[in-house]
């Protein structure tokens, strides 16, 4: 493959020892499935290098950054933030940044989406699929939406746990089953509560194919004039899950690709490893997975290994490794 070819990776994770600190100061041990992974810039270099990935868009992740207390949540956005600037600045052929929001402060959000925007020139935002028991479509914050929409923005929408209190004696890791559905949530709620209606020129990122909307999509529409909702996505749940953009993460197999290019055109897939909360050796199998996929057609694989991040992120298009 050649480096023009060479994918993007636009699911992959930062984790500075500040971010686990801070994780710590709140009774936080690790992941959802095991301690904190190791991580640096230099391992996720490795990791690019070891399977032909030109520039990754790099994100925190769960649990985010509000535990009550809004004026950490603030910094912690600001440092957040200035941390992925940074690494795209040292490496900028190679590392981008979705930044986090200072949710649920709107205001403060308003803010520090002008400066991601206008200052640190980073590739969008990320948004957890939840934040202070409410999830993202929800009308709190709606003037966000509205700023994101008015700079057309691509928004990375990234599982957290689920909000709320978790059934006595349930332990099961929630990576395997409430992070897919979680994503399926907040999907249905920006549609149903007319969201991607009001505002068509935010691009959203769904992380892990979809989570297991492919499956859901035809339930789903089936109801698109039966419920109080019906009025606010008249075209119907079809037409705007067709518009999400959704990445590859811990989607290599035939099932899960073959279940996401149902509803979502090839135009609309990117790469994704989800390194390093999953490790080197599996990142590796899920892409050799990827790999082995004959459903693209060399076209469409292009687009999805590069192009459609070309497109939304035109200064890669000018960059070789």
């Amino acid at each position: 493959m050649t480096a023009k070819r060479a994918r993007i990776d636009v699911h992959h994770h930062v984790l500075p020892d500040f971010y686990i600190e801070m994780q710590r100061g709140q009774g936080i041990t690790g992941s959802a499935y095991r301690g904190f992974p190791e991580w640096s810039p230099e391992l996720s270099l490795a990791l690019m290098d070891r399977l032909d990935i030109a520039a990754t868009i790099f994100s925190f992740t769960s649990p985010g950054i509000y535990f009550g207390d809004i004026a950490q949540t603030r910094d912690m956005a600001r440092r957040c933030n200035d941390f992925l600037a940074g690494l795209a600045v040292k490496h900028p052929k190679r590392f981008g940044g979705f930044a986090f929001l200072p949710l649920p402060d709107a205001d403060a959000a308003l803010n520090e989406i002008a400066r991601i925007d206008d200052e640190l020139k980073l590739e969008g935002v990320c948004l957890l699929t939840s934040v202070d028991d409410v999830y993202i479509g929800h009308p709190d914050f709606e003037a966000v939406y509205a700023e994101l929409n008015r700079r057309k923005m691509v928004v990375f929408i990234h599982p957290c746990y689920p909000p709320g209190k978790e059934a006595r004696d349930w332990d099961l890791p929630r990576m395997l089953i409430d992070y897919p559905f979680e994503t399926t949530k907040v999907a249905a709620n920006l549609i149903l509560n007319g969201v991607t209606t009001r505002h068509p020129d935010i691009k959203f990122l769904l992380s892990h194919g979809g989570g297991t909307l492919p499956m859901l999509a035809h339930r789903i529409s089936i109801f698109d004039k039966q419920t109080k909702f019906r009025d606010q996505y008249p075209e119907g749940a079809l037409a705007h899950i067709q518009r999400f953009y959704c990445d590859t993460a811990l989607c290599g197999h035939d099932a899960p690709l073959n279940a996401l290019r149902a509803f979502v055109p090839d135009t609309r897939i990117l790469f994704g490893t989800d390194y390093p909360y999953i490790s080197a050796d599996i990142a590796a199998s899920e892409t050799a997975g990827f790999d082995a996929y004959a459903g693209f057609d060399p076209a469409g694989r292009a687009l999805v290994e590069r192009g459609n991040a070309e497109r939304l992120w035109p200064r890669f298009a000018a960059m070789a490794v």
